[in-house]
């Protein structure tokens, strides 16, 4: 009889165990407008080792087309802006000890999809790849394959409502649970708590 009720409690606490992994894996795409973090304010000009230099610029509820003009208005000792595009890992660990010593919300980056399920960095030198294509670094979504650098939230690949796949437009990076790469309707829409956009300068 014990046995069988040990077994029993076995059982359950695998169920248990499993329901959460599966709510953990499969949890709808967070609201950043329900996990907002405080407001960072715009930083100084950071300059990476290899002559390259990060700014983030506060700008809460940017569309991405109105960031990526605003970076390029921008200049730092002779070098124009443009939004960031992080090709390493070695360049996204320096933007996050450097430039981004607190969590953000939404922070756009240089890459949009180009065409479904093709991600590219499409500012800056890396925007003059392919044809001016840009640089491919990502195919496919949930299930896609790295090209280049990429590290996506777990949640940054929707199959239906207002984020999927087909709607989303632009790479930005999130904070939510950890700091990584996220998509973006791209509109400045206020439930995605767009915070502001990263700066590079240099070639």
């Amino acid at each position: 009889m014990v046995r069988r009720i040990a077994i029993l409690l076995w059982i359950v606490a695998g169920l248990v165990a499993v329901g959460f992994a599966w709510r953990l894996a499969f949890a709808p795409r967070p609201e950043p407008g329900r996990f907002a973090f405080p407001a960072v304010p715009s930083s100084r000009v950071v300059e990476a080792p290899d002559g390259h230099a990060y700014q983030y610029i506060a700008a809460p509820n940017l569309s991405w087309d109105k960031a990526r003009a605003a970076a390029e208005r921008h200049s730092w000792q002779g070098h124009k802006g443009y939004l960031a595009t992080i090709d390493s890992g070695a360049e996204f660990q320096f933007v996050l000890q450097n430039v981004f010593p607190d969590d953000t919300d939404v922070t756009y980056l240089g890459g949009r999809q180009t065409a479904p399920g093709e991600w590219r960095w499409v500012t800056g030198p890396d925007g003059k790849a392919d044809g001016g294509k840009g640089t491919l670094f990502w195919r496919g979504y949930d299930k896609g394959e790295a090209v280049g650098f990429a590290t996506w939230m777990f949640s940054a690949f929707q199959h239906g409502g207002k984020w999927d796949v087909d709607k989303v437009c632009c790479v930005t990076l999130f904070s939510y649970r950890k700091r990584q790469f996220s998509t973006s309707l791209g509109t400045g829409d206020t439930d995605e708590g767009v915070a502001g956009y990263l700066v590079e300068y240099g070639e």
